[in-house]
């Protein structure tokens, strides 16, 4: 009887059902810089995934995807809170000051592993690149503001730096630098997205750059009780395997496993001094375990 009474007060005043709508809560993100920007819809869906764990306890939420500005500093929008709520960043000192920092690796430290975007011309010579000083030689496109940059520029390595994706990849196929580095969560999924624009590029993993690094949920410093909710579901899914899982399902990210594939991979080993001391490395669930490359040990940056 409770079930029919509800449904007739629903058909008497309609109002009801508008206010049923105005409880779910807008989450407002970003959405695509550029087509070849793929790798983004990970962290949209991965967000969904927690908004829909934690909804018996925090309420319903949906997601709002406003265009990206052509320029500018994301984390401004963030400290504005006035245009998003949420948005993902490499972290670094700066942004954990300004920012509320979610601290659970959403690629569970992946983006610390990055092949090269290079050009098809250049196959072979990546493939017999083998000191961290032939490749100090070649020049790096990176983000302006991407904290990798300064990771890169730390560790001797020659790094022009641009405003948008789009820009870098033109930047490499009109040979003003050698090598675009993205993670190899990354790199796969968004040559998918910009070999039709680009067809003489392409992702290659036969050399790895690896520094600590870890991509996090932000939101304004105000914004607590969304911090807290992000931070539990997150926590959770890490705690349960079910973010690795995510890893693993997700058509962004599944077709890096199995790891092993790496174990030929040169790797060139980098200190990240932005790296923050609340960086939870001990917490194994959340990063992953990479194989030991097979031969000699893996190789130091410097």
């Amino acid at each position: 009887m409770r079930g029919a009474y509800g449904l007739l007060w629903l058909l008497c005043c309609p109002w009801l059902a508008d206010a049923a709508d105005a409880a779910v809560v807008k989450i407002r993100v970003l959405g695509l810089q550029s087509v070849a920007e793929a790798s983004v819809s990970y962290y949209r869906d991965l967000l969904v995934q927690v908004l829909q764990r934690t909804e018996a306890e925090y309420g319903p939420a949906e997601l709002e995807q406003l265009e990206p500005p052509v320029l500018g500093d994301y984390r401004y929008l963030l400290m504005k809170q006035d245009f998003i709520d949420v948005h993902h960043f490499g972290t670094s000192p700066e942004l954990e000051r300004d920012l509320l920092p979610i601290r659970v690796p959403l690629l569970a430290g992946g983006l610390g592993w990055r092949g090269f975007v290079i050009r098809k011309a250049d196959r072979l010579a990546f493939a017999q690149l083998r000191s961290f000083t032939e490749l100090k030689r070649l020049t790096a496109c990176q983000g302006a503001l991407w904290p990798d940059s300064a990771i890169m520029q730390a560790a001797g390595l020659q790094v022009l730096t641009a405003e948008r994706h789009d820009q870098m990849l033109e930047l490499l196929r009109r040979e003003r630098c050698d090598y675009f580095p993205r993670s190899i969560f990354e790199g796969p999924a968004e040559q998918k997205a910009f070999q039709s624009q680009y067809p003489d590029l392409e992702f290659s993993h036969s050399v790895l750059l690896h520094y600590p690094y870890a991509m996090y949920f932000f939101v304004n410093k105000n914004n607590v009780k969304l911090a807290e909710r992000l931070q539990k579901g997150l926590d959770q899914m890490a705690q349960r395997g079910d973010l690795q899982s995510f890893l693993r399902q997700h058509s962004i990210s599944r077709f890096v496993y199995p790891l092993s594939r790496f174990r030929k991979s040169v790797v060139f080993h980098l200190t990240n001094p932005l790296l923050p001391a609340e960086t939870p490395l001990q917490q194994t669930e959340y990063w992953l375990q990479m194989p030991q490359p097979e031969g000699q040990p893996a190789s130091a940056g410097h």
